[in-house]
């Protein structure tokens, strides 16, 4: 085989290796979805006296409830202190305009039923972003903090 007829042969695939390194910047989004709700963040040491959570979110003249879980589900049996991960009670369809204020109230009761903490704050839902800034938005969620003294705050 001649040189020339060697360079005609790899032309193509050189020409198909070239195409293939030039990638564009078109970013791949998957179906990856967020859920439409409240992340509530409380101190470990308030969360260690809380037994059971509810939330409640109002805006536009209607309200809905969440079920707030503060810790997974095998904590409540153990015998040390329990370990409290960031709450989140599932609110379908918050605003989506990331300005629209929402109304939380948020109820935490000991294991004798007395209310912990029974206080409200405004907060204003943002879009997520599961697959990254540069793919279509996922349901919006707003974020509260819970201090150990029991003060709301907005995150």
């Amino acid at each position: 085989m001649k040189h020339g007829d060697v360079v005609r042969a790899a032309a193509p695939l050189f020409a198909l290796l070239l195409l293939t390194a030039c990638g564009t910047d078109e970013r791949i989004c998957t179906l990856r979805g967020s859920l439409s709700g409240i992340r509530v963040a409380v101190a470990p040491k308030l969360a260690d006296k809380v037994a059971d959570a509810g939330l409640t979110a109002c805006w536009d003249g209607r309200c809905r409830e969440g079920d707030l879980r503060l810790r997974e589900e095998g904590d409540h049996g153990s015998s040390g202190p329990r370990s409290p991960w960031p709450g989140f009670a599932v609110v379908p369809d918050l605003p989506k305009d990331g300005k629209t204020a929402v109304r939380v109230t948020v109820v935490l009761k000991d294991a004798a039923g007395a209310t912990v903490v029974d206080e409200r704050i405004a907060v204003v839902p943002k879009p997520t972003y599961p697959n990254g800034r540069g793919c279509a938005p996922g349901d919006p969620q707003g974020r509260v903090h819970i201090a150990v003294d029991g003060t709301l705050s907005a995150r």
